[in-house]
């Protein structure tokens, strides 16, 4: 089938949010923008009738008429559907109702989405149980990535919703940055650089990913390193996204002890991998980053000599 030419693919990987993607879809079709993009949503062979809540939607929002674009299909691996909002022309769902859960098998799903991906210039992501708050979010996005082509990422302000229904509104900068500093980016406090706000230049990415990305225990982590080696960091300032905190928390602090020591364990060995690979560009940086993660790691040992 010959698709539009797309400008953005918005990648959405879910699993067991049935009662939250429904925000994230409606945050989808209610972008406005002056270029046809779509959005990938794939769920994890959900238990919780997460993929009944998106087949209603579907079927409800997008137009299956005679004529229209929309298809579906059956694979060995996923249930396909694919369709064009009734009423946002320039939005398309791509939506792979997955067999049995991959995450648990270590497999990856990317493959899969190669028919609407090809070509493509950016990506933004937003995962099940986040959503995003304004309706020009991608066209903003879009706008100063265009404007400066040695940007590989673009993030926004955005909003952490806590399980109390609290929020916490983290703005990083008073105002718009076309380069945030590469220390920023690096040490990343909570709140900066939300998933759910990145928009991105795919072709900068080097293909095949390196092993330290793949391997990496924290997976926007390598994405965002990579792209600040690549070009620059931009920020708007504009609440445009929202983080749904998990109801335990931070999580970390819901792995087992053991689990913990292996988290830092592995992000050493990433940190030091990247500055590798980066021809040790951030040195002084990754090694401060390095000893800041040392310190969780020795006090995890600590209390597990003890316990």
């Amino acid at each position: 089938m010959e698709y539009p030419k797309f400008k953005v693919s918005v990648s959405c990987m879910t699993y067991n949010q049935s009662k939250y993607i429904t925000d994230a879809m409606n945050g989808f079709t209610m972008q406005q923008t002056s270029f046809p993009f779509v959005c990938t949503i794939v769920d994890d062979a959900s238990t919780d009738g997460e993929q009944e809540v998106i087949r209603k939607y579907v079927e409800e929002n997008f137009d299956f008429s005679e004529g229209s674009v929309a298809y579906q299909k059956e694979t060995d691996y996923a249930h396909i559907t694919y369709a064009q909002h009734k009423t946002n022309k320039n939005c398309y769902f791509a939506v792979l109702y997955l067999k049995e859960n991959h995450y648990s098998q270590k497999k990856d799903k990317s493959p899969y989405l190669k028919e609407w991906r090809d070509g493509v210039e950016y990506m933004a992501l937003c995962e099940g149980d986040d959503y995003w708050l304004l309706s020009d979010k991608l066209q903003k996005q879009y706008e100063m990535m265009e404007r400066y082509p040695r940007m590989t990422l673009c993030t926004t302000a955005g909003v952490m919703k806590y399980p109390s229904g609290d929020f916490e509104y983290v703005n990083k900068y008073s105002c718009d940055l076309v380069s945030c500093p590469p220390e920023d980016v690096i040490f990343s406090t909570p709140g900066f650089l939300l998933t759910c706000s990145l928009f991105y230049r795919i072709k900068v990415l080097p293909s095949p990913l390196p092993l330290w990305v793949t391997e990496c225990p924290v997976g926007d982590r390598p994405l965002q390193l990579m792209l600040l080696s690549r070009g620059t960091i931009g920020y708007i300032n504009i609440l445009a996204s929202c983080y749904r905190v998990a109801a335990n928390g931070s999580w970390t602090l819901s792995m087992s002890r053991k689990k913990r020591v292996v988290h830092y364990i592995k992000m050493r060995k990433m940190w030091k991998s990247f500055n590798k690979w980066s021809e040790y560009k951030y040195s002084p940086i990754i090694i401060r980053r390095i000893l800041n993660n040392d310190i969780y790691l020795v006090k995890e040992l600590i209390h597990w000599g003890f316990s």
